[in-house]
């Protein structure tokens, strides 16, 4: 028997006198003891696919069965035997590691003779032994996946479904990740299902399913979809082949015409600034620079502190410490001065959805302080600059997610600013969407504006002159990519992928702040 059929699978979502499509004719069997990925960028319809299968909503057409039975009439049977682990899993922040997994285990009836057997095996699976007794509030963003997902397991499901469980958090915490799931099918234990916007991730599957705008691009595993990238590609990623699918070939990589000068001004300058929450210290004496025609990324986990810095940097909040200045301007000391040279591009846009392209344009121009023939001037280039002019008069919230992404970033360069803050800008965007992003990107930089940027992908990294890892709102690493390997490369070791100088980066600070 498989463990999941799926026949003619469709869901469509009414959205006043429009639909939309989430799903469309999606058809697949997936046998038991297997990881199977379930892969593609935001609004693919990954979660509407996994809910589905969960029996939590119904499908619009189409029938699915999930260990023998059906979706829709055996929904109750399903939910007894699976486990379900949503993007944002019901952790409750006042109880304790164990006090969490005994909510949970009495939740699924878990048996109560057993479950200190259970209990003690699962947290030394997840390595969260020492911590058993730590409030779950406390946790890091890594620890709180393990968490949930220990919560999810303690029942013992046939199935498991997870719905983006490693995202936000750091390398190392996503590898430990996969190496659980691995453990427990080994074991002989269950099925996995896991969905993820992480491409690289399909390394750790034995099968994939590829959606992209609701439909199913791929159904294979991770090394035939390799296998067709190889003809285009020396060492191709699975990123490589998912542009296949889109588009028949992999793109040239981007280079930048104009590397940074080493004599180029200084436009951003922190130096030892500090944020405090209460007791909580978000961010801790962190320092750098970025020169003009640079692009300086700032990499961590989920609560690492990068948003807190970028808040601080563009004025939106007040630093507890320390000084930065904007493009030669203290902020402190002149904050309107220095915020009418910044551009910022939040990770969710900051669109209003319910207005036109053409009246957020016009807000965001006039809240940067122009009007008239100039605004015109502006709004006209952005329309011609991104490919927006068909999109003018459409209402924004109905945009797909890439327009979107070139409104927002057209928003923060109306008023031509010399710095640029993109905060998580391609998350959820494809493959060939990112691309055009950073095609973007580098031709501020070589036209002379200061960009930094903050992502989870490290692929991305390597597009940045000079990047900076924060771990617990503090700098453990910093310098150009080939510089970031060197500080990564354990002593005795082989130089590392830029990914493996990350984890033996983060790796190296966690011991060193669990001595501290």
């Amino acid at each position: 028997m498989n463990t999941v059929e799926c026949r003619g699978l469709s869901k469509i979502f009414p959205d006043g006198k429009d639909s939309i499509q989430a799903l469309s004719d999606i058809t697949f069997t997936l046998p038991s003891g297997k990881i199977v990925g379930l892969l593609g960028p935001d609004a693919a319809g990954k979660t509407t696919l996994l809910r589905l299968l969960c029996g939590l909503m119904k499908p619009t057409s189409g029938s699915a069965s999930v260990l023998g039975f059906d979706t829709v009439k055996q929904a109750g049977e399903i939910q007894k035997r699976i486990g379900y682990m949503p993007q944002k899993f019901g952790l409750y922040e006042n109880l304790s590691v164990e006090e969490n997994m005994r909510l949970y285990a009495d939740l699924h009836e878990v048996r109560q003779e057993i479950q200190p057997e259970r209990f003690a095996k699962l947290l030394e699976m997840t390595m969260l032994s020492p911590f058993r007794t730590r409030m779950a509030g406390a946790l890091s963003g890594g620890m709180k996946q393990k968490l949930a997902l220990i919560c999810a397991l303690v029942s013992e499901p046939e199935l498991m479904i997870l719905d983006e469980p490693t995202v936000g958090v750091d390398v190392l915490s996503r590898r430990e990740l996969w190496i659980i799931l691995r453990q427990i099918v080994n074991e002989g234990r269950m099925t996995v299902i896991a969905s993820t916007a992480y491409l690289d991730e399909a390394d750790y599957c034995d099968r994939t399913l590829i959606l992209f705008e609701g439909k199913l691009l791929a159904d294979a595993p991770p090394a035939e979809i390799l296998a067709k990238a190889s003809k285009y590609v020396e060492k191709p990623t699975f990123e490589n082949g998912f542009q296949i699918l889109l588009s028949g070939s992999v793109p040239p990589r981007l280079e930048r015409k104009h590397p940074v000068r080493a004599d180029a001004p200084v436009l951003i300058h922190a130096e030892k600034i500090i944020k405090k929450f209460g007791s909580f210290t978000a961010v801790d004496q962190v320092s750098f620079d970025v020169r003009k025609g640079e692009i300086f990324g700032l990499l961590g986990a989920n609560g690492a502190g990068k948003t807190t810095t970028f808040r601080m940097l563009c004025g939106l909040s007040a630093s507890d410490g320390g000084v930065i200045e904007i493009a030669g301007v203290n902020l402190r000391h002149a904050p309107s001065k220095a915020r009418c040279r910044i551009g910022f591009m939040a990770q969710k846009f900051s669109l209003y959805s319910d207005i036109t392209v053409r009246q957020n344009l016009e807000f965001f121009g006039g809240a940067y302080g122009l009007y008239g023939d100039k605004l015109g001037e502006r709004v006209e280039w952005a329309f011609d600059r991104f490919s927006l002019r068909n999109f003018a008069d459409s209402n924004t919230g109905k945009l797909p997610l890439g327009y979107k992404q070139r409104l927002s970033m057209a928003c923060a360069l109306l008023h031509e600013p010399e710095i640029l803050f993109l905060d998580e800008a391609t998350s959820g965007a494809d493959p060939m969407a990112r691309r055009e992003f950073w095609q973007r990107i580098m031709e501020l930089a070589d036209n002379g504006v200061a960009v930094i940027i903050t992502t989870h992908f490290l692929d991305e990294a390597t597009y940045c002159d000079r990047m900076a890892i924060m771990q617990d709102g503090v700098i453990t690493a910093s310098g150009s990519v080939e510089e970031i390997i060197r500080q990564g490369t354990l002593p005795d070791g082989e130089t590392p992928s830029l990914e493996d100088a990350f984890v033996n980066i983060i790796r190296n600070f966690r011991r060193e702040h669990e001595h501290a």
